[in-house]
Order: structure tokens, then C-alpha cells, then sequence
């Protein structure tokens, strides 16, 4: 299969899922990050709908493949800064500090770690600057799965910037769509057979097959976000 590495930046420069050196730069990754969290939630199906093949029905869920549940793994310290802003936190004060890794031998030196470990078995784990969509299918052009990132994120952005329009605060902003998406977020084992129990009792689609994975593309709510996004007309669909 193909790993997906991709990100969101603007013209001056600045990288959305990175996490900076600069106030400002870490608001925007946190606040890109909640954006990116609506977006995997809220349109789940899409995501998985655009990495449907036969092929890739076998693949996912084995051989260094996520399962076919699309979560969002941005890191156990990311986790726990997302729950301390739902509960009232700033949206500052995530500490993005590389480790080291203690190979267990005097004749090689510590090696150095990304700022979260990458879960293999995440759909879209978190990679130190950008996110990772491991579930493109090896044969698959890119061009489509890239479309659809770039489809949610700017939903997620919408729905932010509707918020704050509308009176609210970045941060609460921010804690709302975090609070509402929470459950799209997962840093545990995505090959457990634990991981589609909790995953249905969070409300997230198993879509393990393409036929299911597809019938989703033509509803009313992929319509809609095709239609608000300018990226499709009802009949395109």
C-alpha cells in the first residue's frame, strides 16, 4: 500500500501540523488539528469510501495496514491535551519534545524519536509536521484520497470559522469542536479485536468492505459536503 503524507500550509509559510516555536504557530497547530477532527468525524465515510478497492478491502486491518475504521491517532500527549482544553485549558501548553530511544547496547548511540510515537495501526497517525493516511491502496493514484483531506479539512476549517463569526471565542471554538469530535480520536491498538467494539459504541462506521464503503458517496450528507465545499454538484456525485 501507499503511505499519504500530507499536510496543510499557507503562502507565508506556515505549517498547520507542525507544532512550532512560536505562540502563534502552536495555536495553529491545535486549532488545525480540531479542524482536522471535525472533518475525519463528521465525514468519516467519504475518507474511508476514497481508499475502497478489492484489493484494498484484503489489505486493510494486516500487514502494517490500518483497519478499515478511520480514527484519528495524534499522539497520547496530544490526547491528553485535547481532554485538558475540552475541560477549560488554553489552547498553549502542549509540549512538543522529542525522545530518545535506548537501543540496549554500548556500541550504538540513543536513537532520536518523533515528538508522538506513529501508531502502524492508525489511518491517519501523526508523523512530527503532517499526518500519514496509511490506507491508499498500492495501486491507487493519490490524487482522489489528497482531494478528499483537503475536502474534510476545509469542512473542519468552515465549521470553525462559522463559530467565531458567530460570536464564539478561538479557544472555545477550538474546545467545542474538540468536545464534539472526541470520539473520532484513538491511540490504542487498532488491530485489537477490542478496537470494532469500542469503535461502534462510539458511533464510528466499520466499513469493511467497498460496496459498503461506496453506497456512502451518494447520500444526502456527502452531497451536501461536496456542494458547500465547490467541490462537486449533487448530480457529479
Amino acid at each position: 500500500g501507499k503511505h499519504n503524507n500530507w499536510s496543510v500550509g499557507t503562502d507565508s509559510g506556515m505549517n498547520f501540523f507542525y507544532p512550532g516555536k512560536t505562540d502563534q504557530a502552536r495555536e495553529l497547530f491545535v486549532t488545525g488539528i480540531a479542524c482536522l477532527a471535525y472533518g475525519l468525524c463528521q465525514h468519516n465515510e467519504v475518507v474511508r469510501c476514497c481508499v475502497a478497492t478489492a484489493g484494498n478491502d484484503h489489505r486493510l486491518g494486516a500487514q502494517e495496514a490500518p483497519p478499515a475504521i478511520i480514527s484519528l491517532y495524534p499522539g497520547t500527549g496530544f490526547e491528553a491535551h485535547v481532554d485538558a482544553i475540552i475541560n477549560g485549558g488554553p489552547l498553549l501548553g502542549y509540549k512538543a519534545e522529542k525522545s530518545t530511544a535506548d537501543p540496549k547496547t554500548r556500541s550504538a548511540m540513543p536513537a532520536i524519536c518523533g515528538v508522538e510515537d506513529r501508531n502502524r495501526t492508525a489511518p491517519f497517525p501523526f508523523c512530527g509536521n503532517r499526518f500519514e493516511f496509511r490506507a491508499v491502496g498500492s495501486s491507487q493514484n493519490c490524487s482522489f484520497p489528497i482531494a478528499m483531506c483537503n475536502t474534510i479539512m476545509a469542512s473542519g476549517m468552515a465549521c470553525l470559522s462559522g463559530l467565531i463569526e458567530g460570536g464564539m471565542s478561538h479557544r472555545d471554538a477550538v474546545a467545542k469542536m474538540f468536545k464534539e469530535n472526541r470520539h473520532v480520536i484513538f491511540t490504542g491498538n487498532g488491530y485489537s479485536s477490542e478496537w470494532p467494539v469500542e469503535a461502534k459504541k462510539r458511533g464510528l462506521p466499520n466499513l469493511h468492505n467497498t460496496p459498503l464503503a461506496l453506497a456512502t458517496f451518494n447520500s444526502d450528507k456527502a452531497k451536501k459536503l461536496f456542494k458547500d465545499m465547490g467541490i462537486f454538484t449533487p448530480e457529479e456525485c
